[in-house]
């Protein structure tokens, strides 16, 4: 069944709205924590670019706004204040990361609590995963899929690593099932119900953030946001996770086999990655044994082009969930290899 002409209208200009207040909320958080409202890329696989162009002569590096007769000048310009400095294996963008983290984590607690309070006020949400709608439900997935549709845009603009293919099918992979469900008007229970993972989400993010700041992983802090983290991994994620692939299986009698294929390969796709997901956490906090060593850059104001271009270049996972592209140089750190979704 479609929905009618003036619930289309209704749920565009609904989704609009989201969309635009987790934009505006992004310029802001850059404000208040960085003093800026937007600022230029810096991205090292960009900047070996310009210096193999530049070769043989004297090394120049276009930031955007500025002209820069070294690496370390450039950075520099670009990274005035003292918390964006604190972290050497943190690619130069590491700015917009602590902001997306931060938008991230907002839109976590709001969708988080709400679906939670969806699921104990209309308990039929739980009962009836299929036909049951209701308008919290709904509201729910238009405000998730506005920031979605923003945080989409957002990677696309200034996340230039491996990361973001990991990142694209994921978010792809959630508005498949919000279309789903707003087209065929079935399975708002379902979604919502994923919403819980969100609550996972909370704490996920808030682990990014300590690990951005440089907050040292044995303190109090971390541990307790840490083993909050795994726990509600555990109960938000795979428990859900594994309900709902139980309710494809046993549902299949009773759905269009279209449906169910899609069902299937949509919470497929999500347990999958939260599989990944707990595996990395657990590599991350040292429960699977000893964590491997690697070698990062340190980046520090005494970092000159030529260092950078003697070591050899190599492809690693930075704390907690990034995919950068770094030159090994001296220092040895242990891995933390998250990822964030």
């Amino acid at each position: 069944m479609k929905p009618p002409a003036s619930q289309i209208v209704y749920s565009c200009v609904f989704v609009i709205i989201s969309f635009g207040f987790f934009r505006a909320l992004q310029f802001i958080v850059r404000w208040y924590l960085f003093g800026k409202w937007t600022w230029p890329n810096f991205n090292f696989f960009g900047l070996r670019r310009r210096i193999r162009r530049n070769r043989g002569g004297t090394e120049v590096v276009e930031t955007g706004t500025t002209t820069a007769e070294t690496v370390e000048e450039a950075v520099v310009e670009n990274e005035q204040e003292p918390d964006s400095r604190d972290l050497s294996a943190i690619p130069p963008n590491k700015k917009w990361r602590i902001s997306n983290e931060f938008i991230s984590l907002i839109h976590s607690v709001i969708s988080g609590l709400w679906a939670a309070y969806a699921l104990l006020y209309y308990d039929k949400l739980i009962k009836d995963l299929v036909e049951f709608r209701c308008e919290a439900g709904t509201n729910l997935i238009l405000m998730s899929t506005g920031y979605l549709l923003h945080d989409l845009i957002d990677l696309l603009i200034n996340e230039q690593s491996a990361r973001i293919i990991e990142l694209l099918f994921h978010h792809v992979v959630v508005l498949s099932a919000f279309a789903v469900t707003m087209f065929t008007q079935r399975y708002l229970g379902v979604v919502v119900f994923g919403l819980l993972m969100e609550l996972n989400s909370i704490f996920l993010h808030s682990r990014s953030l300590l690990n951005l700041y440089g907050v040292d992983k044995k303190s109090p802090s971390f541990r307790i946001v840490a083993l909050l983290n795994m726990v509600t991994l555990f109960a938000f994620r795979l428990c859900v996770s594994a309900y709902l692939l139980y309710f494809v299986i046993i549902s299949i009698p009773d759905v269009p086999w279209y449906q169910s294929l899609i069902n299937g390969l949509v919470i497929l796709s999500l347990a999958s990655t939260n599989t990944v997901l707990t595996y990395r956490l657990l590599a991350a906090d040292g429960l699977l044994g000893s964590r491997r060593q690697r070698r990062t850059p340190a980046a520090t104001g005494e970092t000159h082009v030529e260092t950078i271009e003697s070591g050899p270049l190599r492809t690693q996972l930075d704390e907690d969930h990034h995919t950068i592209g770094v030159q090994t140089i001296t220092e040895t750190v242990v891995e933390d290899a998250t990822q964030t979704v």
